[in-house]
């Protein structure tokens, strides 16, 4: 008699029994080969091998090929009452060794596989939020005047060039002046020949105004001789008519009062005749009023000449003096766009020779920020930049602007922000690229997480909120949630409500956090034991 251990069930076998009883119906033989495949399968994940029957056989007619013919006889036996008690009881056992072993099998495995992760974490901490905004711009000076010519000609000399420093009123280029004095010349003549008709156009008034003193003068003795001769012509009436008496009463000759009455008819006629004469020289008067008002006329048209050829002596002259290009600020030339001998062309837009900046101790970085940001921008806000130039010096600023012309590039809309800047020691160049950030809002000694452990979620649960990522310039959204490792490196999901992000860390305005606790970042990759845990040595694991 011997005995063999089955599922965890001893039972008893007699070598010499035969196994030629016939097999029921009721045979336990597929239970056996269960009870024997759990508890190799238990056995391949523990100790690393199974015994000595073959893995190609496969789980079950490899266990199969290790019960001996005469256990197999016994295992198959027709039971009996006793061994149908023992069966049952077999059967509870055997279920409940395969609940444990799944339930030992499945916590084995999942502790394998969370063993090998490590995490990378952060501490959280107090400290200042600075949110900016960040643009591109170009430092300029605050005045900066282009010098243009306002008449065309060729360049005949420079007196600056770049970097020239010059004063008001300087003289920095000559165009020809030759064709525009003579233009002054010919103006000039002009105004000599206006001024001549003038003088003589003086010289008619005169003249005019004498004829009117003549034309009275003619009329005043035409007046006289007509009272003269109506005097005679009334003596002659009186004479006649005395004549007459006497002679009707023949107190004298008919001779006489014929001729008296000849006196009288030659005194009417001559009455008559300086009548006429008076007329006349009345008439006279008017005409010579009339020429006084032509010569009148004609002088105020000679004077008006005069200011016309004298306005255009004066435009030439104007132009003769646009020939000497002058500084009309103190500065320096920061471009020089023409050369001697160059021809300049001046037209509707004066073409532009010089470039100057007033002061480039005092400059302004005028800055394109995106109209999505515009809105926090506020004059007074301070500002720092850098430029390529001079990579490891930070410039500080002020907004002293912001513009609200729109400036539109491919349909990007951006507005200019104008950051005051002082360049004492002139490092900062007109047209620099300047990297500028502006300091819209602080945030001092608040709690805060780095970004990345708003980002991390575990590979098993649903993402949580992103949050804002590097150069982020918004309000984070309230409902964000971070992990954090305890002192067994277990992790746990904490809530927070956040605030203002600097784009690397954000504030932590409320949540079940505190100073000193570790947030996870990221998880890094299993260790290769972990990696190769499923590849054991020897090991099948099992196969249903």
């Amino acid at each position: 008699m011997r005995t063999v251990l089955v599922g965890g069930i001893s039972s008893s076998i007699n070598p010499d029994q035969s196994c030629e009883t016939p097999v029921t119906s009721e045979s336990k033989t597929v239970n056996i080969h269960a009870a024997f495949l759990i508890t190799w399968g238990f056995r391949a994940s523990y100790l690393g091998g199974l015994p000595s029957c073959s893995a190609r056989d496969g789980p079950v007619l490899g266990i199969e090929r290790c019960i001996t013919p005469t256990l197999r006889c016994k295992l198959t036996r027709a039971p009996t009452g006793e061994q149908t008690v023992r069966v049952q009881r077999k059967k509870v056992l055997l279920a409940g060794a395969a609940v444990c072993a799944i339930v030992v099998l499945g916590t084995w495995f999942l502790l394998r596989g969370q063993s090998g992760i490590q995490f990378r974490t952060a501490t959280v901490a107090h400290g200042d939020i600075n949110v900016t905004i960040s643009a591109t711009g170009n430092p300029n000076a605050v005045v900066t005047v282009q010098v243009g010519s306002q008449v065309s000609g060729i360049i005949l000399a420079l007196y600056a060039d770049f970097n020239t420093k010059v004063t008001k009123g300087e003289l920095i280029a000559r165009i020809d002046p030759a064709p525009f004095q003579a233009k002054v010349d010919q103006a000039q003549a002009n105004v000599d020949s206006a001024h001549a008709a003038v003088a003589n156009a003086e010289a008619g008034v005169q003249k005019a105004h004498a004829g009117i003193q003549a034309a009275y003068a003619a009329l005043a003795g035409a007046k006289a001789n007509v009272v003269k001769a109506q005097v005679t012509a009334e003596d002659d009436k009186v004479k006649v008519d005395r004549r007459v008496v006497l002679v009707s009463q023949n107190a004298d000759a008919q001779e006489d009062l014929d001729t008296a009455q000849a006196t009288y008819k030659a005194a009417v006629a001559d009455q008559a005749a300086f009548a006429a004469q008076q007329r006349t020289a009345e008439d006279n008067v008017k005409v010579a009023q009339a020429d006084y008002k032509v010569a009148t006329t004609q002088l105020t048209a000679n004077q008006a000449q005069v200011k016309q050829f004298e306005a255009a002596l004066h435009s030439t002259q104007i132009d003769l003096d646009h020939t000497k290009i002058t500084a009309p600020v103190d500065g320096v030339v920061v471009s020089r766009n023409v050369d001697v001998g160059q021809t300049v062309a001046a037209s509707l837009a004066a073409p532009t020779l010089f470039l100057i900046a007033q002061d480039l101790t005092k400059m302004q970085v005028d800055t394109n920020v995106s109209e999505a940001d515009v809105g926090r921008v506020r004059v007074g806000q301070t500002a720092t930049f850098t430029v390529d130039a001079y990579p490891g010096r930070v410039f500080q600023g002020t907004v002293t602007s912001v513009r609200q012309a729109p400036i539109n590039v491919q349909n990007v809309i951006t507005y200019d922000a104008v950051v005051g800047v002082s360049n004492p020691d002139l490092k900062l160049f007109p047209g620099m690229t300047a990297n500028v950030k502006i300091l819209v809002n602080q945030r001092p000694n608040v709690l805060k997480v780095p970004n990345a452990a708003l980002r991390y979620h575990p590979a098993s649960g649903a993402p949580a909120p992103a949050a804002a990522a590097k150069g982020a310039r918004k309000v984070i959204a309230p409902e964000q949630a971070v992990w954090v490792l305890d002192e067994s490196n277990n992790s746990r999901r904490v809530a927070v409500s956040t605030g203002e992000s600097d784009g690397t860390y954000t504030e932590v305005t409320s949540g079940d956090l505190k100073d000193g606790d570790r947030v996870i970042l990221a998880a890094l990759a299993k260790s290769t034991a972990s990696s190769a845990g499923s590849s054991s040595k020897g090991g099948r694991g099992p196969g249903f």
